[in-house]
C-alpha cells in the first residue's frame, strides 16, 4: 500500500538525517493522517493519490511565485519536493494519449459541445491521477471545435 511506503521512506530518511526529505514526507504522511482522522477510515492508495497531487499542485504555485520573487532557495525547495513526490504517481498519460481517448469518447457517444459535462463524466475516470485535469477542458473544446 502506498501509505506504507511513504512512512517507510519517511524513516528510511529519518535514519540518513536527510532533512529535506523527511520535511517533504512527514508533510504528506501528516495530511494522510487528518484524513483517516476527519474520515474515521483507512485511507485507499486512490485516496494518497488525491493527496499527493493536491501537495504537488501546492508546491508549483508556491514555485511559480518563488520564480516571480527569483527566490532561488525557494525554487530549489520547490523543485526538491516536486521531484520526490512525482515518481509516487502513477506513469503520466501523454497528451496525445488522452486527445485520442477524447476522440474515441466523443465519435463513440455522438457528443455535441453542448454535451461537456457527459464527456468530462466520461473521461475523469479514465485518466484521473495519470494526466493533469485543467488540460482535458481546452482538449474538449478544440476537438468539438
Amino acid at each position: 500500500m502506498l501509505k506504507e511506503e511513504l512512512k517507510k521512506n519517511e524513516i528510511a530518511a529519518m535514519k540518513a538525517r536527510d532533512k529535506a526529505t523527511v520535511s517533504v514526507l512527514r508533510l504528506v504522511n501528516s495530511e494522510i493522517k487528518a484524513f483517516e482522522v476527519n474520515e474515521r477510515k483507512d485511507i485507499s492508495d486512490e485516496d494518497v493519490l488525491r493527496i499527493i497531487e493536491k501537495q504537488i499542485k501546492q508546491l508549483k504555485e508556491a514555485l511559480q511565485y518563488a520564480i516571480q520573487l527569483n527566490d532561488n532557495d525557494k525554487i530549489n525547495e520547490g523543485n526538491f519536493a516536486i521531484n520526490l513526490l512525482t515518481p509516487y504517481l502513477p506513469a503520466q498519460l501523454a497528451d496525445e494519449e488522452v486527445e485520442t481517448m477524447l476522440r474515441e469518447i466523443i465519435t463513440n457517444g455522438n457528443y455535441a459541445s453542448s454535451d461537456m459535462g457527459k464527456i468530462m463524466k466520461e473521461i475523469m475516470p479514465k485518466v484521473n491521477g495519470k494526466f493533469d485535469k485543467s488540460k482535458i477542458n481546452p482538449m474538449v473544446k478544440k476537438i468539438l471545435g
